[in-house]
């Protein structure tokens, strides 16, 4: 048993990467609406609030029975911008979680949004 214990934490060490202090702010830049694609900015900054470039960023949505997980890439649009456009597929409270890795170092960050009817 505590061979299999010291396998899981070392894996998940091996996955999580070490911490980013990566500033991470994100909104909607339409309005919210269902079955419809709603562009998100994501604007990532370091610890030096400087643009964080080249990242690999990901936007996940759900609920909060956790149904429709979804997860959408949200590549480059400029120097510390990215975009990713999830579709919300009924009205609700949603749960936006944006994730952020670049050179083995991840930061994350949770937002709830409604979804109006």
């Amino acid at each position: 048993m505590r061979s299999l214990c010291l396998v899981l934490v070392l894996g998940l060490s091996v996955f999580a990467g070490r911490e980013g202090n990566f500033t991470i702010r994100f909104e909607p830049k339409a309005i919210l609406q269902t079955d419809a694609q709603i562009p998100f900015e994501i604007k990532v900054m370091d610890d030096l609030k400087k643009p964080v470039q080249d990242a690999k960023v990901t936007l996940q949505i759900e609920t909060a029975e956790h149904k429709h997980v979804t997860v959408f890439k949200a590549p480059a649009v400029a120097n510390g911008v990215y975009l990713a456009k999830p579709i919300f597929p009924e009205a609700g409270v949603w749960s936006v979680y944006v994730e952020v890795h670049r050179n083995d170092e991840m930061s994350a960050r949770i937002l709830e949004y409604t979804v109006p009817k």
